[in-house]
């Protein structure tokens, strides 16, 4: 029998759909034989005791969450998400350089510091990327400090604040369509292939309501990983061997038959009803990678 902690925060059991994977994950763990128990930021000194350690509260290398992985990492204990691969999906520019070293073709991106907010330097910009440009804060999540651009007054506005929580940001390409992919991939294998559409005149996936802190989701269609497309299955597992080894989400956009990584996701999105729609078996495929490793 193997002992696995599953560290959580409150707001992981507010939305049904997530707090019933996290009961399935619980039961299937069960039905192998082995214990699973929920723990929180008040467990952090017990995680030494435990055989392996799955993180599903947000991680960031200023949160909690990086605390008990670097815990478990530090004692040899098995986990996801490993606190290497947190920090690199927390960084969008390390990753996305770690992408372009392993040739993983992803959305043409340029990054930026404090000197290319010059007229001069804006109208390169736009001319290199196009009209209008997405601008991203390198360290983001769930779509918050990613906007979208295209006059010259827009840009250095968004850069300004931006530049407030880093001295880098990236510019990237406006690349339209009606959804992204997103494929859950565990040790270089699909787990899961999702459609996640972007709602009705917006322009990503996630967006928050101006004025409100609530986010709009488009609607997720989700496909039996067997009906991948060999492209997207390659490009998929490739960029997750460019950033280590464990459970990502990766986002692609389709353009003209081909695929573009977005960005790699740790700590993916699992919620009953959603990514698990067609293949039943991730969580048990989660569990027996943690009882194995």
């Amino acid at each position: 029998m193997v002992d696995i902690a599953c560290f959580v925060e409150t707001y992981n059991f507010l939305e049904r759909n997530e707090a019933e994977a996290l009961e399935q994950f619980k039961s299937v763990a069960t039905e192998l034989g082995h214990s699973f128990e929920f723990i929180s930021k008040r467990n952090l000194p017990q995680i030494p005791l435990y055989d392996a350690l799955f993180i599903r509260a947000t991680t960031d290398p200023s949160y909690t969450a990086y605390v008990a992985s670097k815990i478990a990492w530090e004692n040899k204990i098995a986990v996801l998400d490993d606190p290497y691969s947190i920090r690199i999906c927390s960084n969008k520019i390390h990753m996305y350089k770690l992408l372009e070293k392993s040739g993983v073709p992803y959305i043409p991106s340029l990054y930026l510091s404090k000197d290319c907010l010059t007229e001069k330097k804006i109208n390169e910009i736009f001319q290199q990327l196009g009209r209008p440009v997405v601008l991203k804060a390198p360290y983001t999540s769930f779509s918050k400090y990613v906007e979208k651009t295209e006059s010259n007054y827009g840009f250095r506005k968004i850069c300004k604040r931006f530049f407030r929580r880093s001295d880098m940001i990236v510019a990237q390409k406006f690349v339209p369509t009606q959804f992204d992919w997103r494929l859950g991939i565990l040790d270089d294998e699909i787990l899961y292939a999702c459609k996640y559409f972007i709602p009705k005149g917006r322009w990503k996936h996630g967006t928050r309501i101006r004025g409100r802190d609530r986010m709009v989701w488009g609607r997720t269609k989700t496909i039996p990983r067997i009906d991948t497309p060999n492209r997207l299955r390659e490009v998929g597992v490739s960029a997750c061997k460019a950033i280590g080894a464990g459970l990502f989400g990766v986002d692609l956009k389709e353009v003209n038959g081909d695929f573009l990584v977005v960005e790699v996701n740790d700590n993916p999105s699992i919620y009953a009803g959603e990514e698990d729609q067609k293949d039943h078996d991730i969580y048990r495929r989660i569990i027996q990678y943690l009882v194995q490793s």
